[in-house]
């Protein structure tokens, strides 16, 4: 699926009104109703204080959890992809773009060029952007629309998506990015959790890892 959008146009062709938010479902006029999801994953760990949330540090991943990458690919595979500039120069060149998915990176620099992915000045834009089918068809489902970092990007989709897959890791970590604090939303309501999942010891000693545990939460309507 490797496409190089050294313009902000060409791959996609986007449509009068397609950006802004996304709605579950639209009727696309040819007697089927196309369905959306819009869905947030990160991991997470606590900062040195015990505060949890830690997503990053000094623009990488403070970890490695064989069994998150593997579920992140699982998940993200074969559906759009957005990201901020950040998270996107944050990935080993190897694997840029992310094989397999329509990488979509949110730049406020006019200048910013990402080759394999297509670059967009707003999270609008690229919401819009994901939901529009590629000609010739590239084989993506964009039922499903995954937002991956980093923590700007995050916070300004978080209105926009349906659901937050989140790993929580037990472990500390140097941290100055954190993810959105979905305990405080789910207290306060916004958020409900749909799969709390079990707390796994690693398979192997990772990162100081104690033990993960995958938690899905829906929004409430």
């Amino acid at each position: 699926m490797e496409h190089d959008s050294n313009s902000r146009s060409g791959y996609h062709e986007l449509k009068p009104g397609a950006a802004g938010r996304v709605d579950e479902s639209e009727d696309w006029g040819d007697d089927e109703v196309k369905t959306f999801s819009v869905n947030c994953i990160w991991a997470c760990a606590s900062d040195e204080e015990g505060r949890p949330g830690a997503i990053g540090f000094e623009g990488g991943m403070p970890w490695h959890l064989a069994e998150d990458m593997r579920r992140f690919k699982e998940l993200t595979v074969s559906h759009p992809v957005i990201m901020g500039r950040k998270t996107w120069q944050s990935l080993n060149p190897e694997f840029r773009p992310l094989s397999n998915r329509d990488n979509i990176v949110v730049s406020r620099d006019p200048n910013f060029r990402a080759t394999g992915a297509t670059v967009v000045d707003s999270i609008e834009d690229a919401l819009g952007l994901a939901r529009q089918e590629a000609i010739p068809d590239d084989g993506i489902d964009r039922s499903e629309i995954w937002i991956i970092g980093g923590a700007q990007i995050f916070q300004v989709a978080l209105p926009f998506a349906n659901r937050a897959y989140v790993t929580y890791l037990r472990t500390r970590v140097q941290t100055d990015t954190y993810a959105p604090d979905m305990q405080s939303l789910e207290r306060q309501g916004a958020w409900s959790v749909e799969d709390a999942g079990q707390w796994l010891k690693p398979a192997a000693d990772q990162s100081g890892i104690e033990a993960y545990r995958f938690v899905t939460y829906r929004k409430n309507s």
